[in-house]
């Protein structure tokens, strides 16, 4: 069953219920209404024929009072109402002239007019159910001398009352087919974004594209806010599916390079063999582009390793350390690079944080690799540290042919490659910023460049300082967990 066919049936359900429930209610509350109308004529009938009822002075049969006969009663204003006499012995003595039928009185109602009592009960005269009560008639002294019976037929009640039963089936009748109908309009209306939402995935299953996009209803409501989430949701795998497809043709691409020179310097050195025509000084400069192109496939490897293991997750292990010693040995092992430029380091005071010392000597290794690699010969680069409020502030700058505002934007994306790396001839694929950006998210900090055109570039990293009484509970106890509750900055 479609969910509009649920809501309509429960909707009409619940007002079936409701109606049923408010009907029961009228009904019954008119019903009492009613009978207790009725209730309140004839007793005032039977007070009013009590309170003039009159003896005759003459002596009956028996020693028994005459009982005088009733007026006959108005029919504007006890309209259907009738009075009927009877001695105490419950024998009939007079009635209103216009109602010529017998009324029985039960013995139990004679009885409870003998105690002194007024009974309501309810009996039928020809084939109509009447409405009775009988007072007694007492004399001056109390002595019971008589009964007065005033009834009235319950038939234009009944009347009334069934007419109230088909008002309230029409009723029940109209409301449930008007909720069924508003229903069934109103949840199609609230679904119908759902249909295209639907359709839209179906899209998208078909044609594999995820550029479709729903048209969202300017309602306020759950739906437009489902519909701008799906609209977001597809924005986003199709950006994380494109860059994906791009980082599959630039892997590819990356690898291909080295596969393609490993290959033909293979084969160049197989022909000079089968040709016993083996040149040394051709087989060392072979032999060297293969191990040189093995290198770079390798480094290629690894940072497509390390990417893939930062997608699903893995994190490095954090512990109390020193930055300035970390600096140290990066800077150590990045001198060597340094034969044709200016390399200084200007380390400040002793900072401590929490990470893992390899991966910071990593990111520091890629940045000054990077400086290295895109700084002229005999140009100056610079490592600096310093503390800034709350964060350690390590510097990479470089007097590089610096980069543009969109460079300075992409630098960070997975294969990204300037114009100057490309037409420069450099070895790089593009992934070592990504690694970089990736480690300093690890260590809950915040990587940036700052760059212009032919004016250099400084890198920024920025490290959350491990807090002292963090650190004093470190020394005191090594197993106690790290916390670090400093956020990293977005911008200088």
């Amino acid at each position: 069953m479609s969910i509009r066919a649920r809501i309509v049936l429960l909707s009409t359900m619940l007002m079936a219920v409701v109606l049923v429930s408010v009907s029961l209610g009228v009904y019954q509350m008119l019903t009492r209404s009613l009978e207790a109308e009725v209730d309140r004529r004839l007793i005032t009938v039977a007070d009013n024929y009590r309170e003039q009822s009159q003896i005759d002075p003459a002596i009956g049969v028996g020693g028994q009072p005459v009982l005088r006969a009733p007026a006959n009663l108005d029919p504007f204003i006890y309209p259907g109402l009738h009075l009927h006499v009877a001695n105490a012995a419950g024998e009939t003595q007079s009635r209103s002239d216009e109602y010529e039928l017998f009324l029985e009185i039960p013995e139990s109602v004679v009885q409870s007019n003998l105690e002194g009592d007024a009974v309501y009960f309810t009996t039928t005269l020809s084939g109509s159910d009447v409405r009775v009560i009988s007072a007694p008639l007492k004399s001056e002294e109390g002595v019971l001398f008589g009964t007065v019976q005033a009834f009235e037929s319950l038939r234009p009640m009944e009347q009334a009352l069934e007419q109230l039963q088909l008002f309230l089936f029409s009723g029940f009748l109209i409301g449930l087919t008007t909720t069924a109908i508003g229903s069934y309009l109103l949840t199609g209306q609230s679904l119908r974004p759902l249909t295209h939402i639907t359709e839209a995935v179906r899209s998208v299953g078909q044609s594999g594209e995820l550029k479709h996009q729903i048209r969202t209803p300017a309602t306020n409501d759950e739906i437009q806010q489902l519909a701008e989430t799906f609209n977001h949701m597809l924005a986003r795998l199709d950006a994380a599916f494109n860059a994906e497809r791009r980082f599959v043709g630039d892997a590819s691409h990356e690898l291909r390079t080295p596969l393609t020179a490993l290959r033909g310097n293979a084969e160049i050195l197989l022909r000079q063999l089968d040709s016993d025509r083996m040149n040394r000084e051709d087989m060392r400069e072979g032999l060297g582009d293969i191990r040189d192109e093995a290198e770079r496939m390798g480094r290629l490897v690894e940072h497509l390793l390390t990417l893939a293991r930062a997608d699903v997750g893995w994190r490095p292990d954090m512990q109390l350390i020193t930055l300035e010693k970390v600096v140290r040995d990066a800077a150590r092992v990045a001198t060597p690079l340094a034969t044709d430029h200016l390399f200084h380091t200007d380390l400040g005071e002793d900072l401590e944080i929490y990470g893992d010392p390899d991966q910071l000597r990593q990111l520091l290794l890629i940045l000054l690799d990077n400086a290295f690699a895109y700084t002229p010969a005999g140009m100056t680069i610079m490592l600096r540290t310093s503390a800034e409020g709350g964060f350690a502030r390590i510097d990479v700058i470089d007097e590089g042919p610096g980069m543009t505002d969109e460079q300075v934007t992409r630098i960070f994306d997975r294969f990204y490659r300037g114009n100057e790396a490309r037409n420069g001839g450099t070895t790089g694929a593009g992934l070592g910023l990504a690694i970089a950006k990736w480690i300093a998210d690890c260590h809950a900090g915040h990587i940036s460049a700052y760059s212009q055109p032919h004016a250099g570039t400084r890198m920024t990293i920025r490290l959350p300082l491990a807090l002292p009484e963090r650190v004093q509970t470190e020394r005191d106890d090594p197993s106690t967990p790290m916390l670090t509750t400093r956020q990293s900055p977005a911008g200088e």
